[in-house]
Parts: structure tokens; C-alpha cells; sequence
């Protein structure tokens, strides 16, 4: 009787279905995001348990990968959003530590909590994938040496060594004890009425004969008061 031989694998591993890869999404997926996939695969637990609540940032995800472009890693979790192998569940924010947290995703393959696996990806539609990136890059025009006033040749100096560089005798003045002539305006004399000025809440109108519920006259008030 032939022994049969015993299949296993040592250590742990990350596997792919055939069903996944037949798929027509899978064959429309870039090498780039379907390496992706297999190292957020890796973030699973073998029960698929925490799924919906692992994450992969991008710099670990490039660190993984082997480049340097976290541009390019962005670009494959879009594009694996669109071919529906992943779904995000809560997006990245700035913490208030000031560190960043990752977004998470989950693996519509398989069961997240209590709901059933969706499969997005076996009803693509076939529509292929455009990227668009969500902030633009900025593009800064190059400075034109014709147009651009330069400082003549001399006018910046560098120091000797990590000495600084003083200015000139003369280039900067002393500053004047008074103000120049002209610069301030004359100062009001003090034999002037402050009761003069208009809009004041002290000054008062001059009572007129008739006015009726108005202030007795000062005369009025003085005769008064003498009696």
C-alpha cells in the first residue's frame, strides 16, 4: 500500500485562491497592486478575525514592497478600491499626538464581523481604472534669469569659516534724538476751550426762550441760587 505523504507548510504563509486570480479583475490589476494586496493579505490572522480592522501604511507598505514612492502605494489602494478587493472602513487622520493613523480596509473576500464576504470584485463592471489623485500636485514655474533683478556681484559676502559677515561702517545710521521738522504736527495750546469742541458730551446748548422742558438759563440759576 502506497503511504501517503503529508502536505503542510512550516511557519505561516499567505495564500491567494485560484478563484481570485482567475478573475477578469484580477487580470486587469497592475504587478503594483496586486503585490499590494498580497502584503495587506499578510495583516490578517489566520482566523480572518480582525479583518476590517488591520491596516498597512503606505511607508510600511513601500518599506515592504521594496520602493521608495509612497505616491505609488496611494495610487494601488485606489486602484484596488476600484476592482473591489478591499473596502475602507475607517479612513487615516492626523492623532492628537501628532502621529498619523493608517486607514483600514477590509478584504471583501472574506467575512467582516457578522456580514457575509461581498466579492466586489467578481461583479466589475469593466470599466478600467483612471487614477485621480485626490490634492494635485503643485508645480512651481522656474524663475527666469533674464527677467529676475539679481544683486550685483560683491554686494553678499560669505565670512570666513563659520564667522558672521558685518556690515559696513555707515550703511546703517543712528537714530535721531527728535523727530524732524514737519514730522509731527503742533501741539494745542492750553488756553483753549475743551468746552469748544463739537460732539462733546459736556458742552451744552444755549437755552432759548419758550423751549419748553428745557434747563433754566445760567443767569436764571444764578439769580436763584444768590437769594
Amino acid at each position: 500500500m502506497k503511504k501517503q505523504r503529508r502536505k503542510y507548510f512550516s511557519g505561516p504563509f499567505v495564500g491567494l485562491t485560484k478563484s481570485i486570480m482567475e478573475t477578469p479583475a484580477w487580470h486587469a490589476m497592475s504587478y503594483g497592486a496586486r503585490s499590494l494586496y498580497t502584503a495587506y493579505r499578510g495583516t490578517l490572522r489566520n482566523d480572518c478575525g480582525n479583518n476590517g480592522k488591520s491596516y498597512l501604511s503606505c511607508r510600511d507598505a513601500a518599506k515592504a514592497l521594496g520602493t521608495k514612492s509612497t505616491r505609488s502605494i496611494v495610487r494601488w489602494y485606489a486602484e484596488l478600491e476600484h476592482y473591489g478587493f478591499i473596502r475602507k472602513t475607517s479612513p487615516g487622520f492626523l492623532g492628537s499626538d501628532g502621529r498619523g493613523i493608517a486607514a483600514r480596509y477590509r478584504i471583501t473576500e472574506y467575512a467582516h464581523g457578522t456580514h457575509e464576504p461581498t466579492r466586489d470584485f467578481a461583479r466589475w463592471n469593466g470599466e478600467p481604472f483612471v487614477y485621480t489623485p485626490r490634492r494635485p500636485a503643485r508645480k512651481q514655474n522656474p524663475v527666469s534669469q533674464r527677467g529676475t533683478p539679481r544683486a550685483p556681484k560683491g554686494h553678499i559676502r560669505k565670512g570666513s569659516g563659520n564667522g558672521s559677515v558685518c556690515v559696513p561702517k555707515g550703511h546703517i545710521e543712528s537714530t535721531p534724538k527728535c523727530v524732524p521738522k514737519g514730522h509731527t504736527s503742533r501741539i494745542a495750546r492750553g488756553s483753549a476751550d475743551p468746552n469748544r469742541g463739537q460732539g462733546s458730551s459736556r458742552a451744552r446748548a444755549p437755552a432759548q426762550t419758550g423751549d419748553a422742558g428745557s434747563n433754566p438759563a445760567p443767569e436764571a440759576m444764578a439769580t436763584s441760587r444768590g437769594r
